[in-house]
């Protein structure tokens, strides 16, 4: 894998030192000339490492990935922490164009596939405030079928409580 970085790097390079000094040189003979020395200079750069790639037989699955092929857990649980902020987030927006603002909301379960799979969702009814509803609703009804319909999950594992 570092094979790979620094030929890419000294592929970048010659580009880079060709760019600047096209620019810094005037039109004429001379710049043409140079242009075709940085052009001949890119393509060995270029080829460089391919006859060693076919005389050791390295397969490009080997030379691109590198032999040992880890998963970095501590960027799985952020992007799984991302995904349920968002889906908490968005549970809050929808809910506030309802008329109904959230307080402490948590959602467990198995965020590291495309689509979540929610275990339980606990809301603390002590930080709800719901504007424009009759004042003899049953919140705990109202907010179940709510969060229910926008997570899709059954009302079973909504868990409603106040402190």
């Amino acid at each position: 894998m570092k094979a790979l970085g620094g030929w890419v790097l000294s592929i970048l390079g010659i580009v880079v030192i060709g760019a600047v000094i096209d620019l810094v040189l005037p039109s004429g003979r001379m710049n043409k000339y140079i242009k075709s020395v940085f052009a001949a200079v890119t393509v060995l750069i270029v080829i460089l490492p391919l006859p060693s790639l076919v005389k050791n037989g390295c397969s490009p699955d080997g030379f691109l990935l590198g032999e040992n092929v880890q998963l970095q857990d501590k960027y799985i649980s952020y992007t799984e922490e991302l995904k349920k902020k968002s889906l908490i987030g968005g549970l809050k927006s929808a809910l506030e164009s309802d008329g109904i603002k959230l307080g402490d909301i948590e959602i467990d379960g198995d965020f590291s596939a495309a689509a979540p799979e929610i275990k339980s969702v606990r809301i603390n009814l002590s930080q709800v405030v719901i504007v424009g509803q009759s004042e003899h609703i049953n919140k705990y009804e109202l907010l179940r079928n709510k969060v229910s319909l926008y997570l899709a999950v059954d009302k079973d594992v909504i868990a409603i409580y106040e402190n």
